[in-house]
C-alpha cells in the first residue's frame, strides 16, 4: 500500500475493519478521492462444492471498496442496497481485484459502482460488477 494512495480516514477504518479483511485476505491498493481498489487471494476455505470461490468473496471486495471508496471523501455509511451480477469462477489461489468509484452523493444517500476482475489471466477478465447503494451515517 502506498501512503500516498490512503486517505487518511480509510486507514481509520482499516485498522476497525482488520477482521473482515484478514477473514478474507484482502488487501487495501488504493482509497482517494471517492475511488478503490481491493484485492484478494481466494483462501481455499471459501470454495464451493463446485469448486469456484463462493460469491460472497466478489461480493466482500465490492462492498467493502465502496466503503474506503466513500471514506476517501471525508463520509462514512451503511450499505442499503446491493446489486452483484457474476459472470466468471474464479478457483483457489486465484487473485481478484475490485475497482469501485463513487458515482453520486447527497446529504443522505451515496451510490457506488464496482467491477471484479480475475487477475491470473494474461489480460484481466470480469468476474462481477455490482452497483451499492449507502445511508451516510455521522462521522465520529
Amino acid at each position: 500500500m502506498a501512503d500516498g494512495q490512503i486517505h487518511p480516514r480509510v486507514r481509520q477504518a482499516l485498522r476497525l475493519d482488520q477482521g473482515i479483511l484478514d477473514a478474507f485476505g484482502m488487501t487495501l491498493v488504493k482509497a482517494l478521492d471517492g475511488e478503490c481498489e481491493i484485492s484478494c487471494t481466494v483462501p481455499p476455505g471459501l470454495v464451493n462444492a463446485a469448486g469456484f470461490a463462493h460469491g460472497s468473496i466478489a461480493f466482500a471486495l465490492l462492498d467493502t471498496g465502496c466503503a474506503y471508496a466513500l471514506s476517501s471523501t471525508g463520509a462514512r455509511g451503511v450499505t442499503l442496497n446491493a446489486n452483484t451480477s457474476y459472470i466468471k469462477g474464479a478457483a483457489a489461489g486465484s487473485r481478484l481485484r475490485a475497482a469501485v468509484k463513487l458515482v453520486s452523493r447527497t446529504k443522505r444517500i451515496a451510490t457506488l459502482r464496482g467491477e471484479v476482475f480475475l487477475e491470473d489471466a494474461v489480460e484481466p477478465l470480469l468476474a462481477a460488477h455490482g452497483s451499492f447503494v449507502f445511508q451516510l451515517i455521522p462521522v465520529t
